[in-house]
């Protein structure tokens, strides 16, 4: 199971794709009818950010975000520093882990996730939005390389 883009502040998820995500999937269940759309709504300033996921830099993707005019983020390889939802993903295993006796099957896990997420405090969140500054010139200062995030 691949969770998608969340909403801060509903703060659970958008989408939920089921199975493999391949390139042309992220394309067709992702990209065309939710990512696109809410960016050209924003504006020719949206710039669209995703990581170096194979589905997500798949040609077929490329190929789609440049005729549908899309501004990608560049983003450098082995950087998961700059992805703060990297460090939303440790803090719910860590609170499913410590919170939940051992897990029954593939629902109850999506049950503890959702009443998990819901249970983080705001602080969590904006104290990651307010390290993207120092992520980034971390990140800049090692050329692409390895942050202590």
């Amino acid at each position: 199971m691949v969770w998608g883009a969340f909403s801060l502040h509903q703060r659970t998820p958008l989408f939920r794709v089921q199975g493999n995500l391949t390139g042309l999937r992220y394309r067709d269940e992702i990209l065309r009818p939710l990512a696109v759309p809410t960016l050209q709504q924003m504006g020719p300033q949206a710039v669209y950010q995703d990581d170096n996921a194979r589905p997500h830099r798949a040609r077929v993707v490329n190929d789609f975000l440049q005729q549908s005019g899309v501004n990608r983020m560049e983003w450098p390889a082995c950087s998961p520093g700059l992805n703060p939802i990297e460090n939303l993903w440790d803090e719910l295993d860590r609170k499913v882990r410590s919170n939940h006796p051992p897990l029954r099957d593939v629902q109850h896990l999506y049950q503890l996730l959702q009443a998990e997420w819901q249970a983080l405090p705001q602080r969590i969140f904006t104290t990651l939005v307010n390290s993207m500054r120092t992520r980034c010139v971390e990140c800049q200062n090692s050329q692409g390389g390895y942050t202590h995030y």
